[in-house]
Order: structure tokens, then C-alpha cells, then sequence
């Protein structure tokens, strides 16, 4: 299996930061770009081999990764002028004869890899997409005959989005190579495989961002304050004073964690799992005081709040 990247766009709406840089080498936080994120991604996954499909000012992202980094190999396909993103799927077919996870260049998403990859290679579809929960732009006014009777501020919606990640199949590369009627893989490769009842649906609650404008960018940059990434999900200071400090940890279904802040207060925000192996669970609005080290195991993804009181 092998891992591909998205990242010939010009980023219009993030200019003037995307005169200089494409917008897969945006910073996100000092020195952290959406590109060293998504290379974390693949390097959780188990995947060594990554293609970057690049364009405008791809020499940038060879310039900083170079064909090594951080234990990845690196292989850079660069059109020279724009021609969609069917053509560079056909450009890497013609190179690859793997399985790929393909991801647009500006996603940043907590969603766990590990089970997106075994709910792709265990189902019977050709292609399988991480979908997420539509957010609405505005917020929701609900209304009773001509009554207001309540507000909604930007709610998540009845319905999915596309949200760039895809793992596709080798067996199904030939549909690369059909006649279509247009450039981009949204309206040509897809639908067609929706029409074959090849795509399936991954489905998850984690966080998600799309960054196509400096408002998704504000966003992002806000979640990434005093956060550092791990494999298992991340940790992030979200409160300090002289006298009390809130941690924030987000673990992965499936994953342990050791808690190591003694004399503190753990209080889970949502998910569940269990405490030093015992057998009960706990489950949101759980609390529990810890004296020493605390072995996390999360069943499902997983918040929690690390309190402690400084003496």
C-alpha cells in the first residue's frame, strides 16, 4: 500500500500566505505545516511510500522534505501546468500498481487511520471515502407557526460531505483510464464508481477541517494552540495558572494511554473505555481522582481533562 497527496492547487483563497508557498506548506502552528500532519498520518498507518502530486510551486514541498523524511520515502509527480486531478490520478497509476490512500493537500483531521484502513481492506467496495457530518455556515433559527423558539449556532446537519480521504483498491485503477467528460475525480472517477455500487461509506466523529479559507485556517491554528500530536491522538495544555493546570487528551479507539500527572483529577468529556484494565467502564461526565500513573484504554474515541492543583 501506498500513500498519495493532493497538492497541485493554487489555494486563491488563502493568498497573499499562497504567493510564496503552496498551500500544503501553510503553517498551522511554528515550524508545523499541513503537510508534516498528513506525513504523520501515513507514518501512524505503517505507510513508507508517499507520492505528492504536486503543481503550483511543488519545488517548494521538495525543497523541504526532500526524498527522505522522517523515516518516509518520498516521490514527487509535479504537473507543469494544471490539468485535474484525474489526470494526476492517471499519472500515478502509471506508476504504482499498489493500493493507494489518497487525501486532498488541505485536510487536517483527528479521524483514527488504523480503522479507516482495516474498514476498507475488510469490506467488498472498490473504493472506500471518509465521509463527516455536514456543518451548517449559518446558524438555525426553529421556529413554532410564526413563534421563535429557539437558536441553533451553526449545527451539524443531517447530512455527509466528502471529506478527501480515500482509500482506492488496485483492482479498480482501469476506471482511471475511461473517457470522461471533465478534469477532476469528483465528477468523472466517482460517479461512475457510485453508479457501480463500488464506494463505501467511513463514518466517524473527530475533528475535521477542510482549509479553504483563512477562516478554516483560523480554525485550525485555534485547535493547534499548545497542542502537540501523538500516534494515539494528541495532548493539549488548555488552562495554566499559579495554581492550576488542564490538560486536554484526545485518545484513538483502540489505543492506551498512560496518564502520568499524579494528584490530579480526570474528568472524561465523551467516549469510553476503561481504567487500569479493570472491567467497569466509564463513560462521559466520569471523574476520578488519580494518586500515581493511570493506564487510559479507549473502546471509543475518547476526550478527557486533566486537572491538577499546583502546591
Amino acid at each position: 500500500m501506498i500513500g498519495a497527496i493532493l497538492a497541485g492547487g493554487y489555494g486563491k483563497r488563502l493568498k497573499p500566505l499562497t504567493d510564496k508557498l503552496p498551500k500544503s506548506l501553510v503553517e498551522i502552528k511554528p515550524g508545523y505545516t499541513i503537510m508534516d500532519r498528513q506525513l504523520f498520518d501515513f507514518k501512524v498507518m505503517g505507510i513508507s511510500d508517499i507520492y505528492i502530486l504536486s503543481g503550483h510551486l511543488g519545488e517548494k514541498i521538495e525543497e523541504r522534505y526532500g526524498n527522505h523524511y522522517n523515516g518516509l520515502n518520498l516521490y514527487y509527480l509535479k504537473e507543469e501546468k494544471p490539468l485535474g486531478t484525474l489526470y494526476s490520478l492517471r499519472n500515478l497509476a502509471n506508476e504504482v500498481t499498489d493500493d493507494i490512500v489518497l487525501r486532498n493537500g488541505d485536510i487536517v483531521t483527528d479521524i483514527n487511520f488504523k480503522e479507516f484502513v482495516n474498514f476498507s481492506l475488510h469490506n467488498n467496495y472498490g473504493m472506500t471515502m471518509f465521509v463527516t457530518e455536514m456543518r451548517s455556515p449559518y446558524g438555525i433559527v426553529d421556529t413554532l407557526l410564526d413563534k421563535v423558539i429557539n437558536f441553533k449556532e451553526k449545527p451539524y446537519l443531517n447530512y455527509y460531505i466528502n471529506a478527501g480521504i480515500y482509500l482506492i483498491k488496485e483492482n479498480i485503477i482501469d476506471y482511471f483510464y475511461k473517457d470522461y467528460n471533465g478534469k477532476d475525480i469528483e465528477v468523472t472517477i466517482f460517479p461512475e464508481l457510485a453508479r457501480q455500487g463500488l464506494i463505501g461509506a467511513y463514518k466517524e466523529k473527530a475533528f475535521w477541517v477542510g482549509v479553504d479559507s483563512e477562516k478554516d485556517l483560523e480554525t485550525l491554528r485555534l485547535e493547534y494552540i499548545n497542542r502537540e500530536d501523538r500516534e494515539w491522538g494528541y495532548i493539549k495544555c488548555i488552562f495554566e495558572d499559579d495554581k492550576k493546570l488542564v490538560h486536554e487528551y484526545f485518545i484513538k479507539a483502540g489505543e492506551t494511554v498512560n496518564v502520568s500527572e499524579p494528584y490530579a483529577l480526570i474528568r472524561f468529556i465523551d467516549g469510553r473505555g476503561t481504567i487500569n484494565d479493570r472491567s467497569e467502564f466509564y463513560t462521559s461526565d466520569y471523574a476520578l481522582e488519580i494518586k500515581s500513573s493511570s493506564r487510559i484504554s479507549a473502546i471509543e474515541n475518547t476526550r478527557l481533562e486533566v486537572i491538577k492543583i499546583k502546591a
